[in-house]
């Protein structure tokens, strides 16, 4: 799971105004577009969820409760993905350079994860061994870091730390959400061919649509005849096609965001139409929109909207949360108390360590790069008036007549 969280663009940076609002409808666009909704507060609904769910199989408990077949850690982070597929689609069409876009991405996601993989590698384990009186492997340790920050663990697996779990209930992974980070990169890498891609295309934004939706189908598509095949095995790659088909959903809706409305009524439409296809017998394949459309709808109510707008902690608690269960495991805390105090203790370790990566790792990323970005827009703004100080009268007015030009086209471009 993160993945599912991963880390997103902050929401509330696009103000836009559309034409439904001005009827008095709300629609995706307007209610996302400003700092007052609550899509930081799921994110940590979220999160604390995969810890609530994990504690059955990290504490040894048995068989965790499911609804009609579906886990809470898996519900919770295809929550995640509905809301990364949302926001990373605006922060790939807002960014001016593929280079942008990279730079924000990677700023999000590998700073933190790289401090906490070497955070389980270094600190974790080695306490971990002492407590299990297990081996620690400080090869395993390397590997595990590596492993982590290339997110090979999505595609093989973490690698073992010695026999630092050593009889735990799971004894063999350290950090089992990160395999959802490595999807949720390839999510990126797809959302972002299709955004550059047509861009520039006359009636691009038409066929950026077209492409999202091509794609969401083939997604669906692939679950469906998986189910239909025998249905998943008990392997966390075998979910990555329902996530990407989540993420892609939560794309559509931010293609269609000036379209897409918001309120009381379609939030009841689509929490009916999702609990209808979790009901089904192909929930993965028909989930996908109906629960991104719930969530988004959810994000849009302002109730909680304070909640992580100035500290958001929801990507620590989720790249922390395994480890400090791990952790508690070993020192045989679920043999003396029930799951959800077991998940509630969890929460009470990781929540400082989330707050610690917020502030002193994710936040000075975050900083770092509007300060790259800002000096290479100076440096562009200051080479265009260079450029244009050298021009004749003649050469200025062909310029600028370039100029509208390419505005218009922009302009269809967009639509």
């Amino acid at each position: 799971m993160t993945g599912v969280l991963s880390r997103y663009p902050e929401p509330g940076e696009d103000p836009t105004h559309s034409a439904r609002e001005d009827r008095g409808l709300r629609t995706l666009a307007t209610a996302l577009g400003s700092s007052r909704n609550s899509l930081n507060a799921l994110r940590l609904v979220f999160a604390a969820a995969v810890i609530v769910s994990h504690a059955w199989v990290l504490g040894g408990y048995g068989p965790e409760p499911a609804l009609y077949g579906i886990k809470l850690g898996g519900a919770s982070v295809m929550g995640f993905f509905a809301i990364s597929g949302y926001l990373i689609t605006l922060s790939a069409q807002r960014s001016r350079t593929v280079r942008d876009f990279v730079l924000a991405r990677l700023t999000r996601i590998y700073p933190a994860l790289f401090i906490s993989a070497l955070v389980v590698g270094f600190i974790a384990a080695p306490i971990g061994g002492m407590i299990t009186r297990g081996h620690y492997s400080l090869e395993g340790s390397l590997l595990f870091v590596g492993f982590a920050v290339t997110l090979l663990i999505g595609v093989i697996g973490a690698p073992l730390i010695g026999t630092t779990l050593l009889g735990n209930p799971d004894s063999g992974n350290w950090n089992g959400p990160l395999w959802t980070l490595t999807w949720e990169v390839l999510c990126y890498v797809m959302v972002a061919l299709v955004v550059f891609s047509l861009r520039h295309a006359r009636g691009g934004g038409r066929y950026q649509r077209i492409a999202t939706v091509f794609l969401f189908i083939v997604a669906t598509g692939g679950t469906a005849a998986k189910i239909l095949a025998g249905g998943f095995e008990n392997d966390p790659r075998e979910f990555a096609l329902p996530l990407a088909a989540t993420f892609l959903a939560g794309s559509i809706l931010a293609q269609y965001r000036d379209h897409v409305p918001v309120g009381p009524v379609p939030a009841l439409l689509a929490a009916g139409a999702t609990w209808a296809s979790v009901a089904s017998q192909v929930a993965n394949a028909l989930a996908p929109l109906p629960l991104a459309y719930l969530v988004l709808q959810l994000g849009a109510f302002r109730l909680v909207a304070r909640v992580g707008s100035r500290y958001d902690i929801s990507y620590g608690v989720y790249i922390y949360g395994w480890p400090a269960q791990q952790l508690l495991a070993a020192a045989h805390v679920p043999g003396f108390v029930p799951p959800l105090a077991y998940a509630a203790m969890a929460l009470a370790v990781v929540w400082p360590l989330a707050f610690l990566s917020c502030v002193c790792v994710e936040q000075p990323a975050q900083r770092w790069r509007r300060a790259w970005s800002q000096r290479g827009s100076g440096t562009a703004r200051a080479a265009e008036a260079h450029q244009l100080a050298g021009l004749g009268h003649g050469d200025l007015a062909q310029s600028e007549s370039n100029s509208g030009a390419l505005d218009k086209q922009a302009q269809r471009s967009a639509g």
